[in-house]
C-alpha cells in the first residue's frame, strides 16, 4: 500500500514540492480538458475556456483539501494501463507493479511449456491463479492480460471494490472470475497453484498516523492488518499448503517495510500454524531498496 513522497510523510525538498505541484496541476487540467500531454504543449498560449477553468480550480480545492488526485480525476496508471478508482477501492501503487512482475515472471519461467504467444499454445491446463483482495482489480487484470489463457481469480469482502473491478476487467477485455468471499476462507477449496496478494498491512494503531489523503479517503478495510500488521500473513499461512494443487506453487505478497522477515517467518518456521518448510522463500526489494515483496515457491521457480 505504501509509497514513499510527500503524501506518505516522506521527506521532500522545496524543489521537489514544487515539481510535485505542478506535475499535479497538469494531471488536474489534462483531465479536466481531456487532452494528452502533447496538446497541452502545443496549446500553452490558448486561453482557457471558462467551463474548464472553473471545474479546475474546483478540482484543485478538492485536492487541497486532502482528496487524493486518482479518487478526482478518477483513473490511476498501472503497469501501463489506467484503471478507474474511487473512494470505493485502494488506489494502486507503482510498487505494486513490481508484485505483479514478479508474479508474471514466475508464470512465464516455471508454466511456460505451450506458453499463448511464446510457443503457441496455452499455459499449463487450469493454471489457476487467485488474487486476495482484489481492489481494483489491477492486479488480476494485469495478470489476466500478461499471461493469457491462465485461469485468475479477483476475491474481495467489499462489494463496492468488486463492482469498479468488474468494470476494469470490462475495459480492459480481461477474463478475470470474481468472488465476493473473505479470502482466507475461500483459499481453504482453492486447489489451485499461485497466490497474489496486497493486502491490509497497517498496524492498527498506526492508521491515524497515516498522510491525510490515506487515512480519510481509502477504504480503511483495505488498510487495516490488525494489531501487528501481520493478521492477513498469519490466515494464509494458517491454512498450510493444502490449499494447493499437486506441482509447483508459488505466493506472492507484497508486506509493509520492515514486516518481510516476520511474515516470511511465518510460513518458514510455522509459526503461522502450519508447515511450509519444504517451500522456498526470498524477500524481494522495491526500488527503494526496500523489503517489499515475499515470494514463496514449492518446486520449480
Amino acid at each position: 500500500m505504501e509509497s514513499s513522497g510527500p503524501s506518505q510523510g516522506g521527506p521532500v525538498s522545496v524543489a521537489d514540492a514544487l515539481q510535485i505541484a505542478r506535475g499535479e496541476a497538469e494531471w488536474l487540467l489534462q483531465s479536466v480538458l481531456g487532452w494528452t500531454p502533447t496538446k497541452m504543449l502545443m496549446s500553452l498560449g490558448d486561453p482557457l475556456p471558462a467551463d474548464a477553468a472553473k471545474r479546475f480550480f474546483e478540482a484543485v480545492k478538492r485536492r487541497s483539501a486532502g482528496e487524493p488526485i486518482q479518487y478526482i480525476i478518477g483513473e490511476a496508471p498501472f503497469y501501463g494501463r489506467w484503471f478507474h478508482v474511487e473512494p470505493g477501492c485502494l488506489i494502486p501503487r507503482p510498487e505494486t507493479e513490481l508484485l505483479v512482475e514478479a508474479v508474471v515472471t514466475y508464470i512465464h519461467d516455471v508454466h511456460r511449456g505451450n506458453v499463448h504467444g511464446l510457443t503457441g499454445g496455452a499455459y499449463s491446463d487450469h493454471l489457476r491463479v487467485a488474487d486476495i483482495g482484489t481492489g481494483s482489480g489491477a492486479i488480476a487484470v494485469t495478470v489476466a492480460l500478461e499471461c493469457p489463457g491462465v485461469d485468475v481469480y479477483a476475491i474481495d469482502l467489499s462489494m463496492d471494490a468488486l463492482r469498479i473491478a468488474r468494470g476494469n476487467a470490462q475495459v480492459h477485455d480481461a477474463p478475470v472470475s470474481f468472488v465476493h468471499a473473505d479470502g482466507i476462507n475461500w483459499l481453504r477449496d482453492f486447489s489451485g497453484q499461485i497466490v497474489v496478494s496486497n493486502p491490509p498491512y497497517i498496524p492498527s494503531q498506526d492508521i491515524e498516523e497515516l498522510a491525510m489523503d490515506v487515512r480519510d479517503h481509502e477504504p480503511r478495510l483495505a488498510l487495516d492488518g490488525g494489531p501487528d500488521g501481520l493478521d492477513f500473513y498469519r490466515g494464509l499461512a494458517s491454512l498450510g499448503d493444502g490449499i494447493f494443487a499437486d506441482g509447483p506453487a508459488a505466493i506472492f505478497l507484497e508486506v509493509g517495510a520492515g514486516q518481510a522477515p516476520a511474515v516470511r517467518d511465518l510460513f518458514v518456521h510455522g509459526t503461522g500454524g502450519a508447515d511450509f518448510r519444504s517451500w522456498d522463500f526470498k524477500i524481494l526489494k522495491d526500488l527503494q531498496g526496500i523489503e517489499r515483496i515475499v515470494k514463496g515457491v514449492r518446486g520449480d521457480g
